[in-house]
């Protein structure tokens, strides 16, 4: 399923799988209508298996993370920062940011 369907039951850790030694992503087609917020928002969901690290960067745009299961460990604008399922953190635009996973994870970024 790649694409979520207005009025449909669906749960967004189980849209994306753990895989030994990788790093896996989703993105997600969102249903648009005028009123919906995620307009020009980009939705992926990403899986890390333990250890994993997605290597420093930065974005020209916010980005909204979500921890959905698993231990998350990141470094935004050299502040450590511990995320576990349930945590969420904003990076502002143009921040340079690391993820890394000490458990295996999965987590949601919405960019703008």
């Amino acid at each position: 399923m790649n694409e979520i369907t207005t009025g449909s039951v669906f749960y967004l850790k189980d849209l994306v799988n753990v895989r030994a030694g990788r790093i896996t992503s989703r993105n997600l087609l969102l249903p648009v209508t005028p009123t919906f917020a995620a307009i020009g928002q980009k939705w992926v969901l990403y899986a890390l298996d333990q250890q994993e690290t997605i290597s420093s960067e930065t974005s020209p745009g916010t980005k909204f993370i979500y921890v959905l299961e698993g231990e998350l460990h990141m470094m935004v604008s050299q502040q450590h920062c511990h995320l576990t399922a349930g945590a969420s953190i904003i990076v502002p635009p143009n921040t340079w940011h690391d993820f890394t996973a000490k458990d295996s994870c999965k987590f949601l970024q919405i960019t703008e």
